[in-house]
């Protein structure tokens, strides 16, 4: 994936004959490197022949949901980085994929309480809106966030509360654990551009495990993404 992205050009008025003096476009741009991406799941032949099937079409279904969850953990964190031990040592890497909500994160609003008020959505909103036109807007929290927002009342009359029928403000709402608690993300997912590279890759491998009377079933694919305007 790659798209050019540069500043915006400007045009000025003119008397009748006068010269235009030169306007310039600066370009740069934008690429993503696919990342490479899998599971893998050994089950005894035991397991798969007393099952007649069922264990089989268990991993089959559970694999693909677990690179779903791996995309979308990607995607809403607001964690860039990750511990690891090498060599009895504990080391911190940073994550090869991650979504807005890193960078985001560096200049977050607080809120008041622990649960935002109407207008303090409503000028989140309007900070994502400013000189963009909402094509794909999302709201993003956990689930226990979007709970409180259905408790919150619009006001005393009208039997309305902030999040009705997964909307707040007219809005969708996709709710993640890995947002974190507290956390309210808001944005136009169009500018968040992603892609997976190539097929992914489903291998049953009866043979590499052989010696314990196992296959080996494996998925490998690629996918990246990138924030075109944060």
């Amino acid at each position: 994936l790659r798209w050019p992205t540069h500043t915006k050009a400007v045009a000025k008025f003119a008397d009748e004959g006068e010269r235009l003096t030169d306007s310039s476009i600066d370009f740069s741009k934008l690429e993503v490197k696919p990342e490479r991406m899998g599971i893998a799941i050994p089950i005894s032949r035991e397991e798969l022949d007393s099952s007649q099937g069922i264990v089989e079409s268990v991993v089959r279904e559970e694999m693909p949901k677990a690179i779903i969850d791996l995309v979308n953990g990607a995607l809403f964190t607001t964690v860039g980085t990750y511990k690891t031990v090498e060599g009895g040592t504990e080391k911190t890497k940073d994550k090869k994929v991650v979504g807005p909500f890193v960078e985001a994160l560096k200049s977050v609003k607080v809120f008041a309480g622990e649960v935002p008020t109407r207008k303090e959505l409503l000028q989140m909103k309007a900070a994502v809106a400013s000189g963009i036109e909402l094509l794909a807007p999302c709201w993003v929290m956990t689930e226990n966030m979007k709970a409180e927002l259905e408790d919150v009342k619009i006001d005393e009359g009208s039997g309305r509360f902030l999040c009705e029928n997964d909307k707040v403000l007219g809005y969708p709402v996709f709710t993640s654990a890995e947002i974190g608690e507290g956390f309210v993300g808001f944005g136009d997912w169009s500018y968040q551009a992603a892609g997976f590279f190539g097929p992914m890759n489903m291998v049953v491998d009866p043979y590499t495990l052989a010696r314990n009377n196992a296959t080996d079933f494996v998925l490998n694919g690629h996918f990246a993404t990138v924030t075109l305007r944060q």
